[in-house]
């Protein structure tokens, strides 16, 4: 009814107009030499009009002749965009159903489709990677690496292809990179700490670990690693100051100390370390400036003084004055010791060594208490050793983390043979 309205109202104007037209009184004359025309002026303007028309209808016919090649490309590349989207749809169908020969057909058909799409080449890396094809996936990774805005993705890929491959170098390298593409992801920054602690770069680790992380360890191994003086200075300063009772993190702060002629402060740090956790690194750092036997003995007290119960604080004084020759002395810290609780092998030997040099010349009680020494060897606890807490493994020396069983802040000074059956706190890498 509208139409019909419309062209109603259309014609009432157009024959107004005719009518208008037609009603224009005068003539148009012109001259063109001998030559002279006269019409009406109604006539001129139907003639102008009609003249305006087809010169219009002329340039649109050659208007569409002319762009009728592109509006059949634009035609084509639309409908091979529609194409390529419903080819992008199916490949990742096939991929949510585990079907790797329809995965891949359909991402080939995208990539032909839509060449260096980043849907196109997500689609045709993952059907690849399904496929079991990973040098075809890396190609794929790759290309999108290469596109600004399809960096991350890219970058994702080929770091879960590092990490089945376990190489954690360019696992790291690639983390680095994802994390400059797309800053603030949680789980890269996660990823990115677990590779600090595969690759050693333990200071990156420390930087990435959370409040759960076991921080002393991680700055112990950040100092011995650092390479600037005043780095590893501070580094191992933050680590002594979150574990006083961690005796490397100690070593490592008070070495530095001493390396920078602050022998002071230095045996302030293992005197207090000492006060925490005795150790017998501790105590051969502490006495090393010492070469006298009967000055170490001296030294030795003052630092037993600030854990005067322990057993390993009469161990050491029983060592130094085995080794100054005060037997007596030896034997009494030997006593106290054992009475301490430090019932281990190394004690019952030094018991032995202690008889041995009181009475050189082997007198009866002298063997028979050596042979008593010896015996108790066989029933004393084992002397401790840097052991994981968690899968047992023992260590020559102090790591931060486990060779066995990758857990990092879980190796301990301890006589304990058996793994500890408490909360594991550390790190698995």
């Amino acid at each position: 009814m509208r139409r019909v309205l419309g062209f109603l109202v259309l014609a009432v104007i157009l024959i107004a107009i005719a009518f208008g037209v037609g009603a224009l009184p005068g003539q148009i004359e012109a001259t063109i030499g001998t030559l002279t025309i006269q019409a009406p002026l109604p006539l001129v303007v139907v003639a102008f009009v009609a003249i305006v028309l087809v010169l219009y209808l002329l340039i649109r016919v050659f208007t569409l002749v002319f762009a009728a090649p592109g509006r059949f490309g634009r035609s084509r590349h639309e409908r091979q965009l529609r194409q390529g989207d419903r080819a992008v749809t199916r490949a990742f169908a096939a991929i949510a159903a585990a079907d790797p020969k329809a995965a891949l057909r359909e991402s080939q058909r995208a990539k032909r489709l839509l060449p260096n799409a980043p849907l196109a080449l997500l689609a045709s890396a993952e059907a690849s990677r399904l496929a079991g094809k990973p040098a075809d996936s890396e190609a794929d990774w790759r290309q999108l690496a290469e596109q600004p805005d399809a960096a991350f993705l890219g970058l994702r890929g080929l770091l879960r292809q590092a990490l089945d491959a376990q190489d954690w170098t360019l696992a790291a390298d690639l983390a680095r990179r994802a994390e400059l593409a797309h800053p603030g992801a949680p789980w890269l920054k996660a990823e990115r700490a677990r590779l600090a602690l595969r690759t050693g770069s333990w200071a990156e680790a420390l930087a990435l670990a959370g409040p759960e992380a076991p921080r002393a360890v991680m700055a112990t191994a950040a100092a011995e690693a650092a390479t600037d003086p005043l780095q590893a200075l501070r580094l191992a300063k933050d680590a002594f100051a979150a574990n006083p009772g961690l005796p490397p993190a100690a070593l490592a702060y008070a070495s530095r100390l001493r390396l920078g002629n602050d022998e002071r402060r230095a045996e302030k740090v293992v005197q207090q370390a000492w006060t925490a956790c005795p150790h017998p690194d501790l105590a051969a750092f502490y006495l090393a400036p010492e070469a006298d036997a009967l000055a170490r003995v001296k030294r030795a007290e003052r630092l037993a003084a600030f854990n005067p119960q322990s057993g390993e604080s009469h161990f050491m004084l029983a060592q130094v004055a085995l080794a100054a020759r005060l037997t007596g002395e030896a034997r009494r810290h030997a006593n106290d010791a054992l009475a301490a609780g430090l019932d281990q092998r190394r004690l019952w030997l030094l018991k032995a060594d202690i008889e041995e040099a009181d009475a050189p010349g082997g007198s009866e009680a002298a063997g028979s208490a050596i042979r008593e020494a010896l015996r108790r060897i066989s029933t004393a606890r084992p002397d401790p050793r840097w052991r994981c807490e968690v899968c047992g493994a023992e260590h020559a020396v102090w790591h931060p983390a486990c060779s066995a069983c990758g857990t990092v802040g879980r190796i301990a000074w301890t006589d304990k043979t058996t793994p500890s059956t408490a909360l594991v706190v550390g790190t698995t890498i």
